[in-house]
C-alpha cells in the first residue's frame, strides 16, 4: 500500500505508472474505506436486505421499458443497456473504472472531504487493478449469469466515456466487496486533496475535461472561483 502525503509522492506515484507497459485499469474513491462493492450490492429493500438476483433483473427491465425511447439502438443488447443504466444513475452490478491514472485520481479528490469522510478515514483512495490478457470489444454475454468477474469496453456512445477512458467490471457476486488478490490501493491523504486538484487542472484534467458538456464547464468555472482553487 502507498500513501501519498506530498506532492512528489504523486509525482512518485506517476511515474510508477507510467513507466509500465501493462493494461492496468484504476478506480478512484473519495475515503479509503469504500471499498469495491458495485452500487446494486449496496441497495437494501424495504426490510434492509439484499435485492435477489431475480428483483436486480426486474429492476432492469422496468429500467429498459421505461427509457425505451432513448435506447432503442441499443435494445437487444442487455450488457450496453447495463452500461448506460450505470452511466444514468441506475443500481447495477458494475464497477467504474478509468485506464487513466490521472482520471482516476480526479475522481478520487473530486468531492469536498466530510466531517464525516474524516471520522472513517484520513485518506481517498486510488484502486489499481491488473488484469491478465485484453478484453475482447466484440464480446456479448448475459451479465447476469457470470461465474466471475469480467470487464466491459462500452462503445463510445457518450463523450463523458471516451473523455474518461471508461470501462467496467461486471460482478458476478455484486453484494459483497471485490478483493482481488493483486488489488493495490494508493491512499492519498485528506491535506494534498486540494494541490492534487490544482495540479490536475494544470495538466488538463477538470470538470470541463472529464464532463465535456455544459455542465462540467459550468462545473469547472465554479470550481475556479471556489476556495477550493
Amino acid at each position: 500500500m502507498m500513501k501519498l502525503k506530498t506532492i512528489d509522492d504523486f509525482y512518485d506515484f506517476l511515474k510508477t505508472q507510467t513507466e509500465t507497459t501493462d493494461n492496468s485499469i484504476y478506480r478512484g474513491v473519495r475515503n479509503s474505506t469504500f471499498n469495491l462493492t458495485p452500487s446494486i450490492g449496496r441497495l437494501k429493500d424495504k426490510n434492509g436486505q439484499n435485492l435477489t438476483v431475480k428483483e436486480e433483473k426486474r429492476l432492469f427491465d422496468v429500467f429498459k421499458h421505461r427509457a425505451y425511447p432513448f435506447i432503442r439502438d441499443y435494445k437487444d443488447d442487455d450488457l450496453e443497456l447495463l452500461s448506460i443504466g450505470q452511466h444514468h444513475g441506475l443500481p447495477t452490478s458494475l464497477l467504474d473504472w478509468s485506464k487513466n491514472p490521472l482520471i482516476a485520481t480526479y475522481f478520487a479528490v473530486e468531492e469536498v472531504f466530510t466531517k464525516d469522510d474524516q471520522k472513517l478515514s484520513d485518506y481517498s483512495c486510488v484502486y489499481i487493478f491488473k488484469p491478465t490478457g485484453l478484453v475482447t470489444l466484440s464480446e456479448t454475454y448475459d451479465p447476469f449469469l457470470i461465474k466471475n468477474v469480467r470487464r466491459y469496453v462500452p462503445k463510445h456512445w457518450d463523450q463523458r466515456i471516451i473523455a474518461q477512458g471508461g470501462l467496467f467490471t461486471i460482478h458476478n457476486s455484486p453484494y459483497e466487496p471485490w478483493e482481488p488478490a493483486d488489488l493495490k490501493k494508493i491512499q492519498i491523504h485528506k491535506s494534498l486533496r486540494n494541490q492534487i486538484k490544482t495540479t490536475l487542472n494544470r495538466f488538463g484534467i477538470h470538470p470541463g475535461t472529464v464532463y465535456p458538456d455544459l455542465d462540467g464547464i459550468a462545473k469547472h468555472i465554479k470550481w475556479l472561483r471556489s476556495n477550493e482553487h
